[in-house]
């Protein structure tokens, strides 16, 4: 079979083979496109790659704004728009395309939107349209105040677990339940890593809608160990686990990554507002300010330091720099070359963002290879399993759904 035709075998049906393969099509283009992911432009100011492909490096720094912006925006033109520059085998938009899940209606009821906002109704009722309709109890894992619980409840009639570590989430929880009449919901006060938490997952059709990290792959775990009816996770923060490094379920992986390479993974974000935006930007520009300070003051390349505290980026650039300096290690630095840091920090801010460019090229790519991993153990088990988008984009960018049915 051509590659173009297992493509789009694999469009029209990403269930257990189709995600298997697509895997295996993701790894081979990663592994293959290390030089142009693997290096972050905010510690090395000239990646590799610039070096290999200096047209590439030309292009973007030429490219007008609004045209880069436009880019970033769009996954599939930004991979299309790599791909006619650089030389990787298999490499291409095509690998992006995931099918979106059927829908149901589900109905939205007014008296479970208490206390929920906007934009997360609208991924709460998506993630419950893409589910199917549910006979077997339903746990809710980490459930907050139980908002998609309470939906469950109320549109469907099923018995709801809605755990939650947080006991003062669950009281809010059950004070919304018994508000809008969800009387099939009942909220536990667990750690979702504990034992007791995988027990309950035995027998029923575990929900998780963007559980983080090590928290939906125990999820995964449990459901293939104590006896899950099944389940639907949207994954998000892959980056959150207590290794170091990414162990994949699959044994015969060969992709080796860091946290900071996770990281990349849910780089695109959508839903910043202009100020916040302008704000992230501007602790960037300083934290590369200081980066520039700390190369004259030491030999030693690139060296990474603690998160910096919100409260220091309100402060005048002066007063963080110092702060920072003085955290770290170092003198600061005379005022009089306070202008020309800044300066420094913004240049470096200007390169660093559209050398990115390269990098964000493959967020998506890696965010599916996880999703298609984390879907191994539910294959391996004999679980009837789908992988697909449950929403737009623009509601959210974490919108990978793995549905997964246990078997008969």
């Amino acid at each position: 079979m051509q590659v173009y035709e297992l493509l789009e075998a694999l469009v029209k049906a990403l269930s257990n083979e189709a995600i298997a393969l697509r895997h295996d099509l993701l790894e081979s283009v990663l592994l293959a496109s290390q030089p142009f992911w693997r290096e972050m432009p905010f510690r090395v100011e000239r990646p590799q790659w610039v070096n290999d492909y200096p047209d590439l490096d030309d292009a973007l720094q030429r490219m007008p704004a609004e045209r880069l912006g436009a880019l970033l925006d769009d996954n599939r033109a930004l991979v299309e728009w790599l791909g006619d520059r650089v030389a990787v085998p298999g490499y291409g938009a095509d690998l992006l395309d995931v099918p979106a899940l059927p829908r149901e209606t589900v109905g939205s009821s007014l008296r479970s939107a208490w206390g929920v906002p906007g934009r997360k109704r609208a991924q709460i009722e998506a993630f419950a349209a893409a589910t199917a309709s549910l006979k077997d109890p339903v746990l809710e894992w980490c459930a907050g105040k139980g908002h998609l619980g309470r939906l469950f409840s109320l549109t469907h009639g099923v018995s709801v677990t809605s755990l939650e570590i947080d006991a003062e989430l669950c009281r809010a929880g059950e004070a919304l339940a018994s508000r809008a009449g969800a009387s099939t919901q009942a909220f536990v006060v667990a750690d979702a890593f504990s034992r007791d938490a995988a027990k309950l997952v035995s027998g029923r059709h575990v929900m998780a809608l963007h559980a983080c990290g090590d928290l939906h792959r125990d999820l995964v775990v449990a459901a293939t160990t104590q006896g899950s009816a099944g389940l639907a996770v949207s994954p998000c923060c892959y980056y959150r686990l207590r290794e170091a490094r990414y162990q994949p379920f699959c044994t015969s992986s060969r992709l080796e990554l860091s946290r900071d390479d996770l990281h990349l993974a849910v780089t695109e974000t959508v839903t910043a507002p202009g100020r916040g935006v302008r704000e992230r930007d501007r602790a960037a520009q300083w934290k590369l300010a200081f980066v520039a300070w700390r190369e004259t003051q030491t030999a030693a390349g690139y060296q990474t330091f603690k998160p910096v505290p919100s409260a220091w980026l309100s402060q005048p650039f002066a007063e963080f720099i110092s702060r920072l300096c003085e955290r770290e290690g170092f003198a600061s630095p005379p005022s009089r070359a306070l202008a020309d840091l800044l300066q420094q920090g913004e240049r470096r801010f200007e390169l660093m963002m559209r050398r990115s460019v390269v990098r964000l090229a493959f967020r998506r790519l890696l965010e599916l290879w996880l999703v298609c991993d984390l879907a191994e153990p539910l294959i391996s088990h004999g679980f009837d399993v789908s992988l697909g988008v449950f929403c737009d984009r623009k509601l959210t960018p974490r919108n990978l759904m793995l549905r997964a049915t246990a078997p008969a």
